[in-house]
């Protein structure tokens, strides 16, 4: 598996931290602590589901760090976030959307900053 390296270093820069946010949040929603899985149940999904996002976002930021695959994790990424934000508005907490809209912020640096 060959990693991404970018043209600059700035560009590096904001895809290894994109990847690595979604890496923390693979590890936090992988550990199935009981506030995690609450937090899922509270937004509607059910109790297992923050394993599946653990997954998803895994596998997010691997496409984002490997050479060739960073524009298929920033979808991915997205769409997580996405889902994410669409589930928080619809239980109207509110609160809780600036973490989804920072990710989705990072996709965005990271999918436009250098090449692919």
């Amino acid at each position: 598996m060959k990693l991404f390296t970018g043209t600059t270093s700035l560009d590096t820069i904001l895809v290894w931290l994109a990847a690595g946010a979604f890496l923390v949040g693979a590890v936090v929603n992988a550990s199935g602590h009981p506030k995690i899985r609450a937090g899922f149940v509270g937004l509607r999904f059910p109790f297992w589901w923050c394993w599946v996002t653990a997954a998803f976002e895994l596998v997010t930021a691997v496409l984002l760090v490997t050479a060739g695959t960073r524009y298929i994790g920033v979808a991915l990424g997205a769409c997580i976030m996405l889902a994410a934000i669409a589930a928080i508005l619809r239980i109207r907490n509110y609160r809780e959307l600036p973490p989804p809209f920072v990710f989705l912020l990072l996709l965005a640096l990271a999918g436009v900053s250098g090449q692919v």
